[in-house]
């Protein structure tokens, strides 16, 4: 019999596609998909995690996906056992009776039995089809949400953890038709498409998410639903001194803190340029203008004419790189989350200095 990886990786050779088309369109990285593909189930976060990306890939290549994490969790599927020995039941010679009057009357019983069942329930049978449907277990899937975009398709009974500090907090979607009831600590809300609502999901009265509906299919009972945690750009803490990069042309790893990159006796329009050499999540914002939000692969390459600033957020930051005149910067590693300021700040001899602030 075939593993769990063997099968997700043959259904992905039938189709020819490549992982990078797999990732981007069940937002799974790369390197889980492969690591599943190979049984090595130990390289995920947790049996949580393994078991709702093996019920995703396995919808999205159109397999039985309750087999297959019955198959990951070591369930054995419920099969039926008929029985080995057949019952013989011993030959008695009776007389011949007349039971055309029996069978009449039991024919009307049956008959008005089925009427009144219609009447009352609708059609025949359909009482027990729910019941049978109430009692299947519903194919959940859980994500955890650390980042601070998040966007994907939901069906009913997903659950979303939103981490916040220490602590993480459920979002539930509660019902899919036209519009997408949520749940969360404080009760239910309904959200219209194109309808953005926030939450205060830890109960201190504070904007904790704002969540928004960009579609919603009544017939697959599934939504597209964002969640996202930067309502309002955060204000950095106090930073180390500056520094100056040695040379415009090397290569900067920024993490935490302020970076000076160039210096200049006054403010300049900066070119700022981001090439992808993977799948990633990038949302950025020009002097203050509205923010915009893409997901992007390798290749691709963004480029802007910067005033005065750029706040940035990256998902699987590794895959992006951040050209800043001959500088090339780069904001992390493959999977991580940032989020920075790139601007001008003036100093204490009245020059500008182009910095990059962390805001995470």
């Amino acid at each position: 019999m075939d593993s769990v990886g063997a099968i997700l990786k043959n259904a992905r050779e039938e189709k020819k596609f490549s992982l990078d088309q797999v990732s981007a369109d069940t937002h799974i990285l790369p390197g889980y998909i492969l690591a599943l593909e190979e049984n090595r189930f130990q390289d995920l976060p947790g049996e949580a995690y393994c078991a709702g990306f093996i019920g995703t890939l396995a919808r999205y290549y159109r397999l039985d996906s309750r087999h297959l994490v019955c198959m990951f969790r070591g369930i054995p599927e419920k099969k039926s056992q008929d029985s080995d020995s057949k019952q013989v039941n011993p030959i008695i010679k009776t007389e011949k009776k007349n039971y055309v009057p029996l069978i009449l009357v039991i024919t009307v019983l049956v008959v008005l039995a089925a009427s009144l069942l219609f009447i009352f329930t609708g059609k025949p049978g359909q009482k027990s089809a729910a019941a049978s449907a109430a009692m299947e277990e519903p194919d959940t899937n859980v994500y955890v949400m650390t980042e601070v975009l998040f966007e994907r398709s939901f069906k009913e009974n997903d659950i979303v953890k939103v981490q916040l500090d220490d602590s993480s907090y459920d979002i539930v979607c509660r019902s899919v038709g036209n519009s997408v009831v949520l749940g969360y600590r404080k009760g239910n809300v309904t959200l219209a498409p194109s309808e953005e609502l926030i939450l205060d999901l830890d109960g201190d009265t504070k904007k904790d998410v704002k969540v928004s509906l960009r579609d919603a299919n009544s017939e697959t009972r599934t939504a597209v639903i964002r969640i996202d945690r930067a309502i309002e750009a955060p204000v950095p803490p106090p930073l180390p001194a500056v520094s100056i990069a040695p040379k415009p042309e090397s290569i900067i790893k920024h993490d935490k803190g302020t970076i000076a990159v160039m210096t200049s006796p006054t403010k300049r329009n900066f070119a700022f340029e981001v090439e992808f050499s993977g799948p990633c999540n990038f949302r950025y914002q020009a002097d203050n203008a509205k923010s915009v939000e893409n997901y992007y692969k390798a290749g691709d390459h963004v480029h802007l004419d910067i005033a005065d600033e750029v706040r940035v957020w990256l998902s699987n930051a590794g895959n992006a790189k951040i050209l800043l005149g001959s500088a090339e910067i780069i904001l992390g590693n493959k999977g991580d989350v940032t989020s920075e300021k790139i601007g001008w700040e003036e100093t204490a001899d009245k020059s500008y200095n182009l910095s990059i602030v962390s805001m995470h």
